[in-house]
């Protein structure tokens, strides 16, 4: 995998990372819950769903690069349109965010990982994510495998530590987590950002092919 290539996928995992969704706000409300110590479950949990959920895309990704190089093509172009989509709506979508806490509780690693593992996994949109963000940074000439590797192993490092500094100054951004405006305006900024990575990542295209 080309490092200009690869520095493009972190960046657009970087900008994907710092906006505020489901993970991001259950580290954060647990973290003041529970202390950020036992929030580590919470992201484990997160993170194991997400492996989980990027082997299933990536299995179906091969089989068809083996099977259909034309097809594979497609699919990178519906991975351009899918960011841009994303970019669209966290625009237009006004955020409803609420972080109810009540002082700091006693609760199992287990249980906290469950949780993180369970709300990550129940999002079936997590694996057409995967399938369409990947492919864009995909050279289908090269071996496949270990490029996807390089792919998980770096979505996973960045969103774990966007988590983890989440949950480490939680209790500074709470009150930023529950200013809508803040927040929308965040999402707005991300937003447009998504938007023009799509773009260039279409025109890198346009100029390969």
């Amino acid at each position: 995998m080309e490092i200009t290539v690869w520095l493009s996928f972190v960046g657009t995992v970087i900008i994907l990372a710092i906006t505020p969704g489901p993970s991001v706000l259950l580290a954060t409300a647990n973290s003041m819950k529970y202390g950020k110590g036992k929030t580590a479950g919470t992201i484990a949990g997160d993170l194991t769903a997400n492996l989980f959920q990027i082997i299933l895309a990536s299995a179906g990704l091969a089989t068809i690069v083996v099977s259909s190089g034309e097809l594979f093509q497609i699919i990178k172009w519906c991975g351009v349109a899918y960011l841009v989509y994303i970019g669209i709506k966290k625009i237009i979508t006004k955020p409803k965010i609420t972080l109810a806490t009540n002082g700091k509780e006693d609760i199992s690693f287990s249980k906290l990982f469950a949780e993180g593992f369970l709300m990550s996994a129940a999002n079936p949109k997590a694996i057409v994510f995967f399938a369409a963000l990947f492919p864009l940074f995909l050279n289908e000439s090269d071996p496949i495998i270990p490029q996807i590797v390089i792919l998980a192993i770096t979505f996973l490092i960045i969103d774990g530590l966007s988590l983890f500094i989440y949950a480490l100054f939680a209790e500074k951004l709470k009150s930023y987590l529950e200013d809508q405006q803040k927040v929308h305006m965040q999402n707005r900024i991300v937003g447009g950002l998504l938007i023009l990575s799509g773009i260039m990542l279409s025109m890198v295209q346009r100029t390969n092919n």
